[in-house]
């Protein structure tokens, strides 16, 4: 065993890398499948970053729902190349919206048919008169240029659906989600995320004439089994795990220098880097030499954290749904999901597994507990309480980037000052956006072209 160096001794020089990726969740992973000369760091001791997987007394559960939608067709090659197309199963959506005690069919907007008859005639009505008031705005045009559409989300909401749908649905189920009421949130967000139904279609849901298959995520790729994390997995070993570094976490930057630190100690020099940490965290690891502009526009920056339950479940689920959406404020959850429904092997034989994401972000689970498993009930879930082996608690830090007014400006001066000094910070979390698994891989092959076009 070699002695251990004198405190005097001198530095180890710093390790050069002429391409450098920090973070392996997919975004990383997708950077280093495109860059085959980058090395990878990642400071957890396993790769994927929130698209992972755990084992809780035989269940396995993924960080909430992670269902994995491939539009790109040389992207949708990759993943089926690196994992085998014998991975996955092709599942058609099933996703519903529960509220006033009944379910109704996903995107709510165009599904009011079977709630309260004046809950459908608000939805129906507010619709109309929205659909009027556009037109009056459009004046011929067939959409408005983005400069002219409402800038706050509760504004946007009300023009395209209208007041019914707004209130019903819309304004009370994304407060929930994002932790803030939607007259703080931008519409900028949601063109992609918000399914918008044309009048004729909102009045034929009404009616019953169901909508089914609307959204980008009408199907989706899920593991026969693994969960989310064995996509990560199988992307790392085609990347290769000879350049892949893990519990390497990144505790000072240096660009000037072009220089990392690492947690040990180790000092790691590049050429350029590719960053998927959170774009905060990124800034506050520059430091002092982050301009003070920079760091003003950084403090702007806000995210929302989310609490949410793996709960083991005796015997069968009493509804089909992958995931169901819960607006009414009287629920402490937003969303719940069963990875069990989409693949039965996510749970032992004879029982089911559910996820449920919590609103309610202020009492301790101990209080909020009991009304998730009494909304469960209600909900058709869970024939009783008794069903419930174990609810276990997670928590995101910093989960849901927040679409405010001051969002897109901040954003847009923190990516240019990294890209002045050999920076390009990627993925959900590095762009800070709100984005899809697709969109991080989409991200890592453009970070990876930018590695690549290096002089």
């Amino acid at each position: 065993m070699p002695p251990p160096p004198r405190a005097d001794a001198p530095a180890a020089p710093a390790a050069h890398h002429s391409q450098l990726i920090v973070g392996a969740g997919l975004a990383g992973l997708s950077a280093a499948l495109h860059a085959p000369e980058a090395q990878l760091l990642e400071a957890a001791g396993h790769v994927g970053g929130k698209a992972r997987s755990e084992v809780l007394g035989g269940f396995t559960f993924d960080v909430t729902g992670h269902w994995l939608h491939l539009r790109d067709p040389e992207m949708r090659a990759l993943v089926l190349r690196c994992c085998g197309e014998e991975h996955f199963e092709r599942v058609e959506r099933k996703s519903r919206v529960w509220s006033h005690g009944v379910y109704t069919q996903y995107p709510f907007q165009s599904n009011t048919h079977g709630l309260p008859p004046e809950v459908v005639r608000d939805c129906v009505m507010g619709a109309i008169r929205a659909h009027e008031r556009l037109t009056g705005l459009l004046a011929g045009r067939a959409a408005l240029p983005p400069e002219e559409e409402p800038a706050r989300f509760d504004e946007w909401v009300r023009l395209y659906f209208g007041d019914g749908i707004a209130e019903r649905f819309m304004l009370p189920y994304n407060a929930k989600l994002w932790g803030v009421g939607a007259h703080e949130l931008s519409g900028r967000w949601c063109q992609r995320f918000v399914p918008r139904p044309r009048l004729d279609e909102i009045v034929a849901g009404a009616v019953g004439c169901h909508q089914g298959g609307v959204g980008y995520n009408a199907t989706f790729l899920y593991p026969k089994r693994g969960g989310i994390q064995s996509v990560a997995e199988r992307l790392a070993d085609a990347a290769g795990r000879a350049r892949l570094r893990l519990g390497a976490p990144v505790v000072a930057l240096s660009p000037r220098q072009r220089a990392l630190t690492l947690a040990g100690g180790e000092r790691l020099t590049y050429d350029r880097l590719v960053s998927t940490t959170h774009l905060t965290r990124l800034i506050d690891l520059c430091g002092d030499e982050a301009p003070a502009p920079v760091r003003a526009a950084r403090a702007l920056l806000r995210a929302t954290d989310v609490t949410y339950l793996n709960v083991g479940v005796r015997g069968a689920l009493g509804q089909p749904d992958h995931w169901v959406y819960v607006p009414e404020e009287r629920w402490p959850m937003y969303r719940v999901g069963s990875f069990s429904n989409a693949m039965p092997s996510m749970a032992p034989p004879g029982c089911s597994s559910l996820y449920v994401e919590l609103s309610d972000r202020a009492r301790p689970l101990s209080a909020v507990l009991p009304e998730v498993v009494e909304g469960l009930v209600a909900m058709g879930m869970l024939a009783s309480a008794e069903q419930v082996l174990f609810a276990e608690p997670r928590h995101i830090p910093e989960a849901y980037v927040i679409y405010d007014e001051h969002h897109a400006a901040a954003r847009a001066a923190l990516h240019a000052w990294l890209d002045e000094v050999g920076v390009r910070s990627v993925g959900r979390y590095g762009d800070w956006n709100y984005s899809s698994m697709e969109d991080a891989l989409l991200d890592g092959r453009a970070a990876a072209a930018w590695l690549r076009a290096a002089p």
